[in-house]
């Protein structure tokens, strides 16, 4: 791990524009920190070996626009005002440009900045350059990470570019594609089964009965390694495009280069495909690398949340991000947090608000319902075991709801 002086060396206060390093963010969709077996990842493996892996990092939400709102902005969905999807099936509310993002910050420090691939947090058509991105194209993953590497191939110093990939988010392809697909030499089955969501909150089953679980409902212990087999062969696409603009990049020693994901993908595990009301660890945990001038290859397992980003490119940049933010600068060295505070507001048109909190040892998901869970990660890591009526958990259930009811008083807007 990396020492203060060694971190605090490489985040200058201001640096002059003629020094400013210049900055990549791959961004993944769907993509959780808990692969289900072996994938052919060169390049992220190339990343890996040369930047600072952040092995304990957590989306603020399993939910696409809003986590896409935190990592731009720095701030909670619930002070993004993003809580959800902001597609027409869904009750979400644009991104607004009043609030400073990554592109205002950089742009207005002389950057020159682009935005490539899915946007998802307001109109996909036309302009980005009210947030701070005049550059923007879309496009599937393979065009959008090739004209992404042009774009930074003509750059002269400095620039940002903020590459934004679909997959694995295609795993939804699944529910046509399953009989084609075989297993894997290697892939791991869930460690749980559907039958596991007796005792847990009855939101998760409506969501296997009623929404987009129900495809998955008959699925056999075979067809789930199909589908985290698909989940590994669409891990290896969106390496290719890593590939493709880790290749664009001329200078490393004067590159920013970080890897992230919105969020995860349930994996599976108790039966659950894709995301929902549900706050399990494949789908809160995302990868997060950062590679920057001056930073040794470490693996940090402080606590690391989407938040962070944005304060922490600013950081890295010398550049001073000019609003208030909720996220921390891990250039700074460690968080020193004994805990994360993460939320869910709907799936879609289905409000079902949840709140989380998720220390080292524990995590307890508590639903506007009513509904709690309660697990030891230590003694049960596949969270099998809801203990939010163990009377033996009692005091521990107790001192997280406090902490829990602290940090959401000011979300009674919002559920």
């Amino acid at each position: 791990m990396l020492t203060r002086r060694e971190l605090l060396a490489t985040a200058p206060a201001v640096l002059a524009p003629a020094a400013r390093p210049n900055v990549v963010v791959f961004m993944t969709d769907q993509e959780s920190a808990q692969l289900p077996g072996p994938a052919k990842l060169p390049h992220r493996e190339r990343l890996n070996a040369r930047g600072v892996e952040f092995t304990s990092a957590f989306c603020n939400t399993p939910q696409c626009s809003a986590a896409r709102s935190s990592l731009l902005t720095g701030l909670e969905p619930h002070r993004t005002g993003v809580v959800t999807n902001v597609d027409g099936g869904s009750l979400g509310k644009s991104l607004s440009p009043k609030l400073t993002t990554a592109g205002h910050v950089f742009r207005d420090a002389g950057y020159c900045t682009g935005y490539f691939g899915k946007w998802h947090l307001g109109s996909e058509e036309g302009s980005l350059a009210e947030f701070g991105f005049p550059t923007y194209e879309r496009g599937r993953d393979k065009a959008v990470s090739e004209a992404a590497a042009k774009w930074i191939r003509a750059q002269t110093a400095p620039w940002l570019a903020w590459v934004s990939i679909l997959n694995p988010h295609d795993i939804y392809g699944i529910v046509k594609d399953l009989p084609g697909v075989q297993p894997r030499p290697g892939v791991r089955p869930p460690a749980t089964a559907l039958a596991n969501l007796e005792g847990k909150p009855a939101e998760q089953r409506q969501y296997m009965d009623k929404d987009q679980g129900r495809p998955t409902l008959g699925y056999t212990p075979e067809d789930w390694l199909r589908y985290r087999s698909y989940y590994l062969g669409l891990m290896e696409k969106a390496d290719d495009c890593l590939g493709s603009v880790m290749g664009a990049i001329r200078n490393w020693d004067n590159t920013i280069f970080v890897y992230i994901a919105d969020h995860g993908d349930a994996l599976g595990e108790h039966g659950l495909p894709f995301k929902g009301p549900f706050m399990y660890e494949p789908l809160i945990r995302i990868p997060f690398v950062v590679c920057a001038p001056g930073l040794k290859p470490a693996r940090r397992d402080d606590l690391a949340v989407s938040i962070d980003l944005a304060p922490t490119l600013a950081s890295l940049a010398g550049l001073r991000w000019p609003a208030a933010v909720a996220g921390r600068d891990l250039s700074r060295g460690p968080t020193g947090r004994d805990a994360v505070f993460l939320e869910y507001y709907s799936k879609q048109k289905w409000v079902n608000p949840i709140r989380t909190i998720r220390t080292r040892r524990w995590k307890l998901n508590w639903y506007d319902s009513g509904h709690q869970e309660l697990y030891d990660l230590r003694e049960d890591p596949h969270e099998a075991r809801n203990l939010a009526s163990d009377p033996a958990a009692l005091k521990t259930r107790r001192e997280l709801e406090a902490r829990l009811n602290a940090w959401r008083a000011p979300l009674t807007k919002h559920g």
